[in-house]
């Protein structure tokens, strides 16, 4: 896992869901370690529900509850892709990365990039505004040789 460690973001997870009110559940707890192993991961909640029916744990209604709650307390972050299918992975308090939806094959990545980074806040500071968060999903196609691109042959 880049950036946030399992354990850690588990300590997160544990402390915002007190702080909200949240009792423990055993299917949103499954969520979260499920989460927290994946690390980065990009996953569909029906890659989650998928995998922890296998483990016998919730409802594809549960898994969906607790995707919402993990998002509305800022712990996984949501990535639409083209094929209309949301994904999830974990928000890493001290990490930031954007995403690259291939439109042709849907699949989604993350990327991170400095100059993008300053040129978001100099936009900021032009419109005089404090940043408070910010997401950027690039869209497209990827070519065959371009690196980190799943099935890229460089």
């Amino acid at each position: 896992m880049s950036g946030v460690s399992a354990e850690r973001w588990l300590a997160l997870a544990d402390r915002r869901l007190r702080e909200a009110g949240y009792r423990s559940g055993s299917a949103r707890s499954a969520v979260i370690e499920l989460m927290a192993r994946e690390g980065h991961c990009v996953l569909s909640a029906q890659d989650i529900v998928g995998r922890l029916r296998q483990a016998g744990v919730g409802s594809a209604a549960t898994v969906y509850r607790a995707l919402e709650t993990l998002h509305e307390l800022g712990l996984v972050h949501r990535v639409d892709g083209r094929d209309g299918v949301a994904r999830y992975e974990i928000a890493d308090p001290d990490g930031h990365h954007h995403h690259f939806v291939d439109e042709r094959t849907g699949e989604v990545w993350p990327f991170e990039d400095e100059e993008l980074e300053r040129v978001i806040g100099s936009v900021a500071e032009r419109l005089g505004v404090r940043l408070l968060a910010h997401d950027v999903t690039l869209r497209g196609t990827a070519r065959e040789d371009t690196p980190g691109a799943p099935g890229a042959t460089t």
